[in-house]
């Protein structure tokens, strides 16, 4: 979902830290939503670090994964025109995402609540409408 070319790497990002590849900018080659996601270690309220995440799933496994020192602050969903309806991307506070199975096939479906009140669906999810009463499971309670 996001992509990077060798050209924009900075130079001295492995000096920093061993490993580490800095970008000095990143691609979006999908038009789906994605999450700006905001946690930190709890014993150091001063190291925050700030994910950009591609998908519902990378993001559970981030919070299942987790130690009990991580503490998710904050999951903000970036939203395509398409989805949002509007002329330009949003960028809203989540407060939950909610997986609605699907009736006839092994596909997901996520509804994504934002603090203003918007519920949004994948718009590569048809019939998700009539589904929507069926919710699984509350995969993130955020507010």
């Amino acid at each position: 979902m996001f992509r990077t070319y060798q050209r924009d790497a900075m130079i001295l990002s492995s000096k920093l830290e061993p490993g580490l590849q800095l970008w000095s900018r990143v691609e979006q080659i999908i038009l789906l939503p994605w999450f700006y996601v905001t946690a930190f270690n709890v014993g150091d309220l001063s190291s925050r670090h700030m994910l950009m995440i591609s998908d519902v799933q990378t993001l559970e496994d981030l919070r299942l994964a987790g130690s009990e020192n991580l503490q998710i602050e904050s999951i903000l969903l970036v939203t395509p025109p398409a989805m949002n309806g509007k002329h330009s991307w949003l960028m809203e506070q989540l407060t939950e995402i909610v997986y609605v199975p699907k009736s006839k096939t092994a596909g997901r479906h996520y509804c994504f609540k934002v603090e203003e009140g918007a519920i949004y669906t994948t718009a590569c999810d048809p019939g998700l409408e009539i589904e929507q009463g069926r919710v699984s499971r509350v995969i993130f309670p955020l507010s």
